[in-house]
Formats: C-alpha cells, sequence, structure tokens
C-alpha cells in the first residue's frame, strides 16, 4: 500500500491543482476546439503506431523465428538496438537528413522506429516459448503452416502482441521529445505549453488528468483485448526442433523488411550523429561530455535500483495469484507510466520543495526516474520471479526452510539474471529521460539528454552530435546484454535443484 501511495503522488498533485478550478472551468476548457484537436491528435497517433507496430512488428519476429533467413542472430540485435537511440535523438539525426520533416506522420514515423523493439521481445520471447507438442499436432492433422501460424501459433503468443501494443501505446501517450521537436501538439507537448507561457498550473493539470484518463482507456481496453491466458503444458524446446520455411521469395523478402528497418532505425541515425560530429567545427570539451555522461549514469542507476526495490513487493504480490487488489495495483502502477515527465516533474517539484535538502538533489530526480518507469519494472521482475518453478518452492518448504528463507535461497538465485536485465532495462530508459530531468535536475548538473536538448531545440545539430553519440554508445551496452540468450538461469536452477 505504501508504494502505491508513493507512485500516485502525480495523479494526487493532478487532482489537487486541477480542482482549483470551478466546474465551469474545467468544462469550458475540456470542450474548448483547441483541447479536442489536441486530444484527436494523440488519438490518431496512438492508434497509428500502435497499428504498425502489432502487424509489423508481429510479422519481423515471426521472420525471425520461423523463415530461413542469413544471420538471424545478427538481424534479432540490430532490429532491438533502437532501445538505445532516445525518440528524441531519432528525431534530432532525421530532421538533420530531412529538415522539413514536421507532422502528424512525421511523428508516427520516429515513433514506430522508437517503440518497435519493445513488440520485438515481447513477441519473440514468446515464440522462443511456444509449446512444441502443439505445433506437432497441428502438423499431423494435415494443418497448413499458414494455417499452423494463424490458429496454433498466433493464439499463444497473443498476450505478449498486447502486451508490446500496450508499451508502445503508453510510450506514445507520455512522449515529449519528438512530438515537440516536430512540432505536433499531443497532450503531453500541451501540458508543457500551458505550464511554461502562463504558469496556470492548474489548467495543465486538467489536461493531465485528460491524459490520465486516456491511459485507463487504453490500459483497460488491452486487458480485455488480450483475453485470457493460453494454457500449455510445455514452454521449452521448440525453437530447437522447429522446422525454417526454406522459401526463398518469402526469405528475400523477410531478409528485405528487417535490411529496411535497420537501415532506417540504426544506419542512418549513427551515420548522421558520426558525421554531426566529425564535421562540428569546434573542438569538444572532453571534460563537459565525461562530466555529463557520468551524471547520467550515476542517477539513473539509483533511479533503476530504487524502481526495483519498489517494485519488489508488488511482483511478489503479482505471482501470488490474480486478486481485486493485485488487478488495481497492476492499473494504477500501468496508467502511472503514461504520464509524461512533465507532469512528475511537476508533482515532485511541488511536494519536494516543502521536503528541505531533498529538494533539487540528485536522490529526487532518482526517485522521479523510479516513478516513470515502476511499471517496467515490476512487468519484468513479477516475470523474473513467476520463472521459479513452483516444484523447487515445495520442496524446500518440506524440508523445514521458511518462507524467508525459500525466497533468499531459491528464488531470488533462480531469478536473479533475469532480474538483472529488468533492473538494465529501467536503467536504458532513465538515461534518455528528458522532461523529467530538465524540471528536477539539481542547479548546474547536466546530463546527456539535457545537452543534446539545449543543442538541438535551437538547431545546433553539431554541437549536440557528440552528447547524442555517447549516450546512444553507452544505452548501446544495456540494449545488447538484453538480446544475449538466457541461458544463465536454467543453469543456475539446475545448481539450486541439486542442493
Amino acid at each position: 500500500m505504501g508504494v502505491l501511495i508513493l507512485i500516485s503522488q502525480p495523479l494526487i498533485y493532478l487532482i489537487i491543482r486541477a480542482s482549483e478550478k470551478s466546474g465551469t472551468d474545467v468544462i469550458a476548457l475540456l470542450t474548448r476546439q483547441k483541447t479536442l484537436e489536441v486530444l484527436g491528435l494523440t488519438l490518431a497517433l496512438l492508434c497509428i503506431v500502435v497499428a504498425v507496430n502489432v502487424f509489423l512488428g508481429t510479422a519481423i519476429a515471426a521472420g525471425l523465428h520461423y523463415v530461413r533467413i542469413p544471420y538471424p542472430r545478427a538481424l534479432f540485435v540490430s532490429t532491438i538496438l533502437p532501445l538505445a537511440i532516445p525518440s528524441y535523438v531519432f528525431t534530432y539525426t532525421w530532421i538533420a537528413l530531412i529538415p522539413s520533416l514536421q507532422g502528424l506522420w512525421a511523428a508516427a514515423f520516429i515513433l514506430v522506429l522508437s517503440t518497435m523493439p519493445y513488440m520485438l521481445l515481447a513477441v519473440s520471447i514468446s515464440f522462443a516459448r511456444i509449446d512444441s507438442g502443439l505445433i506437432e499436432v497441428a502438423r499431423s492433422l494435415g494443418l497448413s503452416k499458414f494455417a499452423v501460424f494463424t490458429r496454433v501459433i498466433l493464439p499463444q503468443v497473443r498476450r505478449s502482441i498486447s502486451a508490446g501494443a500496450l508499451l508502445s501505446g503508453l510510450y506514445v501517450l507520455s512522449d515529449f521529445g519528438a512530438v515537440s521537436l516536430l512540432n505536433v501538439e499531443t497532450l503531453t507537448v500541451s501540458i508543457q505549453n500551458l505550464f511554461k507561457s502562463s504558469y496556470d498550473r492548474s489548467a495543465a493539470s486538467v489536461i493531465g488528468l485528460l491524459l490520465f484518463l486516456a491511459a485507463a482507456i487504453f490500459v483497460s481496453l488491452e486487458s480485455v483485448l488480450k483475453g485470457r491466458d493460453f494454457e500449455s503444458k510445455s514452454a521449452e524446446g521448440f525453437q530447437e526442433r522447429i522446422r525454417r520455411v526454406n522459401n526463398l521469395p518469402l526469405s528475400i523478402l523477410t531478409t528485405a523488411v528487417l535490411a529496411l528497418y535497420s537501415l532506417l532505425a540504426v544506419v542512418l541515425p549513427f551515420y548522421v550523429l558520426i558525421s554531426r560530429y566529425l564535421q562540428n567545427p569546434s573542438a569538444v570539451a572532453i571534460s563537459d561530455l565525461a562530466t555529463a555522461a557520468l551524471s547520467t549514469i550515476s542517477v539513473a542507476a539509483m533511479g533503476a535500483f530504487i524502481a526495483f526495490v519498489l517494485s519488489l513487493p508488488l511482483a511478489f504480490l503479482a505471482t501470488q495469484g490474480a486478486s481485486a487488489f493485485t488487478s488495481v495495483t497492476e492499473k494504477v502502477t500501468l496508467m502511472a507510466h503514461a504520464l509524461p515527465g512533465v507532469v512528475v516533474g511537476l508533482a515532485l517539484v511541488s511536494f519536494g520543495s516543502r521536503l528541505g535538502p531533498l529538494y533539487q538533489s540528485i536522490f529526487l530526480l532518482a526517485f522521479a526516474y523510479a516513478v516513470l518507469f515502476l511499471a517496467k519494472s515490476v512487468a519484468s521482475t513479477s516475470a523474473a520471479l513467476s520463472l521459479v518453478s513452483p516444484q523447487l518452492k515445495e520442496v524446500a518448504a518440506t524440508l523445514g526452510k521458511s518462507k524467508s528463507r525459500v525466497t533468499m535461497q531459491v528464488v531470488f538465485p533462480i531469478a536473479l539474471p533475469n532480474l538483472a536485465l529488468g533492473v538494465l532495462l529501467v536503467f536504458l530508459t532513465a538515461m534518455k529521460e528528458l522532461p523529467a530531468t530538465l524540471m528536477l535536475r539539481p542547479t548546474g548538473m547536466d546530463t546527456l539528454a539535457t545537452e543534446i536538448w539545449s543543442y538541438a531545440a535551437i538547431s545546433r545539430f553539431n554541437e549536440a552530435a557528440p552528447y547524442a553519440l555517447l549516450l546512444v554508445l553507452i544505452a548501446a551496452i544495456p540494449t545488447f546484454i538484453l538480446t544475449i540468450p538466457r541461458t544463465v538461469q536454467k543453469e543456475t536452477e539446475k545448481k539450486v535443484s541439486n542442493l
């Protein structure tokens, strides 16, 4: 309950601030033409990005797993590497290539490049754990390859597709950097503009609640669409026995799509960053780069650790089985994930100003990261804990071990590799966070994200290039680690079971 109260601070702030306006003023603000246009634009962007990710992302993941293509491992890594590139860096590189780039479709293009890895990771993990027995039964009944895929495989990855769509959609709702640079006024940009132009925090809070409502509806809709779990008895070994489709036209098409995505999302952005860096006429201040990099890494690591600590009780609760409280907790965490950094920043500025030394401290900024990305930490932590075999826990309990000893000696050693990957994911995301960093960073502290923004916002792309290139290179390390096959957990489970 305490964790829920902590992560609900931004929502509490929005309600308190919005209540300062009369009911008439709130209705007038929500029904004005400008607000309706911004809401419509936000929802249109959300639908476009999610639809493209669902269809194209599932197709790409299926091609990687089931079609005979050259160097599938290298191509898979290249499709996940865009996780290392923030949306505002994507935008900065593409504006450098095409200065006239702006508008709804430009924003959809950039956000698809930014969010596609979430879909690919979620679906690829499910493809690797498909129940092979059902596949063999379907083949023995004479089903075609297409029928096997649509009637047997897709139902088993439906929840992962839904999860990828949810992550993509929440990212779109909360994004600020890309849409701001492309002159697309979404709800997030509108909140920022209301705060900066008129300092009308009550109006900004009303729009913030509208954004929260949109996220709540989206999360609820996703819960309905994903349906119930697909029941299967086996989840291992399919990937090693799958017979890849050996069809030359299909192989060429799959390879071409993968190469095109890698070109647009990895090769061209790196080309722009490197070329702009080399074209920079002024000398790069190595000390400034090092200071910004150190600040970025330290505060992101602290935020990832706080998020992990906060996620543990929620994750343990989620693994104990379905309950009304668990369902509410999950939905509140997900909806908080949709709140933009500017809302979390405003809330923590308001509450933090009463906390004395904590105000404008690195800890407060790290806590903001933890609140923003707690949903990712809860999801990854609960997934890691759920992978621990119930039989092992039962055996340990029959040997007289208490629940705490079972957790420390059995659960954590087995789940540790996957728990570490979850912390890495939050660390990676926190390094790229922009609005909350701009609002909460201590005076005189600059991160790689704030340096990129300060130069890119005034079209000084050459000066922004060194910071952007360094951020991408640092972020590429945890991104690459996330793509490594997870064999450590199985080895640990064997060791624990032999104790």
